[in-house]
């Protein structure tokens, strides 16, 4: 059930920019491991607007807001751009409704397809869910084809692969145990010293997996109708993000537990990808090492927010299992 503020604060939020007889219903939490999250109905006379509200955690101050602006304003761009993103309706840093800043989008057609145990009983059968994953791929070669960099305002400028590297190593400071910062570090070394000098810039959403993209059927099979969550987006190399999507599904990397990859060809994901780029991805393995790098400083330090009792999540927990298979993959990609 969502907290009462939520719901009070969206019956305000419509009355003030829907109309004063404008009623909320359906209120839902969309659940995930990144903010506030809410789905919503508006209804004012015989229309009705499905919505969802994104709320910066106000303990987290301007940071959260400033985040959660920028997300607004390249959502924009990227709609003008026609891309498969949701349209912005209303957002605001200055918590008139709520407690801090929200950003209100149109809701998209269509549903994730949930990664490892959450995800239950597949909502697609095999086929269509090998569908679905290269069309994902081909997606993301048209969402970095897109020219907006120009247009982003207040960004910063782009990363090298050798500083995406360098960002990330105060995270093994945080981790939760002392023998993965130490073998962290040396992954870091090896990944610094042998990163590509030759990229491919671009826009990149920096989390490219299926429970942040939206899918549906149509005549012509099955089609991506959304791509969301765009906290982390950032201007640096596009190779990182097939190469996070490849990293996700990737059975060598995960603990079975976590049921990465099953049925799936990650070489047809790479091939989409290229298909529709028409241009092959460059120093793959490097990436791919870097996004197991990437996400197993990213559980280590969550990790211990969960055992310290700072942000309790059991999904984390589970996935340290993962965090020793995350390092040893990248070592045996960088070694080939």
């Amino acid at each position: 059930m969502p907290p009462a503020a939520v719901i009070d604060g969206l019956q305000a939020w419509a009355a003030r920019f829907c109309g004063p007889l404008a009623r909320v219903e359906s209120v839902r939490d969309l659940g995930g491991h990144s903010g506030e999250t809410f789905c919503f109905t508006v209804i004012e006379g015989d229309r009705h607007r499905d919505l969802v509200v994104r709320l910066a955690p106000p303990e987290q101050g301007d940071r959260a807001a400033d985040n959660l602006m920028r997300q607004a304003s390249l959502l924009r761009l990227l709609s003008n751009a026609r891309a498969k993103v949701p349209s912005v309706v209303d957002a605001s840093a200055t918590g008139q409704d709520f407690a801090g800043a929200h950003m209100i989008v149109e809701m998209l057609a269509g549903r994730p397809l949930i990664m490892g145990p959450e995800g239950g009983k597949p909502w697609l059968p095999p086929e269509d869910r090998r569908s679905a994953y290269c069309a994902a791929a081909s997606e993301l070669a048209r969402f970095h084809e897109r020219s907006v960099l120009d247009r982003l305002d207040g960004w910063d400028t782009q990363r090298t692969p050798a500083e995406e590297v360098a960002l990330w190593q105060p995270a093994l400071d945080r981790s939760a145990q002392a023998d993965w910062t130490g073998i962290g570090m040396e992954l870091a070394d090896a990944l610094a010293k042998s990163a590509p000098a030759e990229w491919t810039p671009g826009l990149c959403h920096g989390d490219f997996q299926t429970n942040n993209i939206l899918f549906d059927r149509n005549d012509s099979g099955v089609v991506v109708t959304g791509v969301v969550d765009w906290e982390v987006a950032h201007i640096g190399a596009t190779e990182l993000d097939i190469a996070w999507f490849i990293m996700m599904n990737d059975p060598l990397a995960w603990d079975p537990v976590e049921r990465r990859g099953e049925g799936l060809d990650l070489a047809s994901l790479v091939a989409s990808y290229e298909e529709a780029a028409q241009r092959a991805v460059g120093n793959l393995d490097w990436f791919h090492a870097l996004a197991c790098y990437r996400i197993a400083l990213i559980a280590g330090y969550k990790i211990k927010l969960h055992r310290t009792g700072r942000k309790r999540d059991e999904a984390w927990e589970r996935a340290s299992s993962s965090v020793p298979r995350l390092f040893s993959r990248a070592a045996d990609l960088l070694s080939s």
